[in-house]
């Protein structure tokens, strides 16, 4: 009989059988001991767990949605900028020649932040046109494609004015479906400059959540 009353039974040997051979006798059961010492181990990992996924909204994952794009061995091709941060990013575009591209000031530009105001994703300027072979994006027989363009989900923002005009950011309720953008300048001699932002829905917006739009 073990210690709490526990009585464990081996068989006897039967005549004729090996005295190296033996029924299989199960192992006892654990103790209240083990048990509560389990049940530690198993609350320790819960906390573990919990502490981890806690710090969740606190991991930069902007990290993640960097612009770079690896080109094969050797090659890689990365934003002007050195910060990997995508909240720290933006795309200058200069616009077509019908939307005052062609101007020689500040006008002839916009700078969109490259977080999408839906999931976060990294939007992108990649124009499509086929009547002036003199600005970018110029394919002969191709219809016009001159939108700020999320590749995650289809998000596509107005250009100039950054407005959400189809995909699931369009759908979200104002100030959520524009996208932040730079305020833009020249100085003296005629170089580009980027003004102080105020970050809130009602100037530059808010990054990753959106701005209000004057219609």
């Amino acid at each position: 009989m073990r210690p709490g009353g526990q009585v464990v039974v081996f068989p006897s040997k039967t005549a004729g059988s090996s005295s190296s051979s033996s029924s299989y006798v199960p192992p006892p059961p654990p103790t209240p001991q083990q048990i509560t010492a389990g049940r530690r181990r198993f609350v320790k990992l819960l906390v573990g767990v919990g502490a981890l996924l806690s710090l969740a909204p606190y991991v930069p994952w902007g990290t993640f949605l960097s612009n770079s794009v690896s080109a094969g061995k050797g090659y890689v091709r990365q934003q002007a900028t050195v910060n990997k941060d995508t909240f720290v990013k933006f795309e200058l575009i200069r616009l077509p020649t019908e939307l005052g591209g062609d101007a020689k000031d500040a006008t002839a530009f916009v700078a969109f932040s490259k977080v999408c105001v839906h999931l976060w994703c990294s939007p992108n300027y990649n124009p499509d046109q086929p009547t002036n072979p003199n600005e970018n994006g110029y394919k002969p027989n191709q219809s016009k494609h001159e939108q700020y363009e999320c590749p995650c989900h289809g998000s596509i923002y107005k250009v100039p004015q950054g407005l959400a005009i189809d995909g699931p950011a369009s759908f979200q309720a104002p100030p959520t479906n524009a996208i932040p953008m730079l305020t833009l300048s020249t100085d003296s001699n005629g170089f580009l400059m980027v003004e102080k932002p105020v970050w809130d829905v009602n100037h530059n917006g808010v990054l990753g959540y959106g701005r209000y739009v004057q219609q």
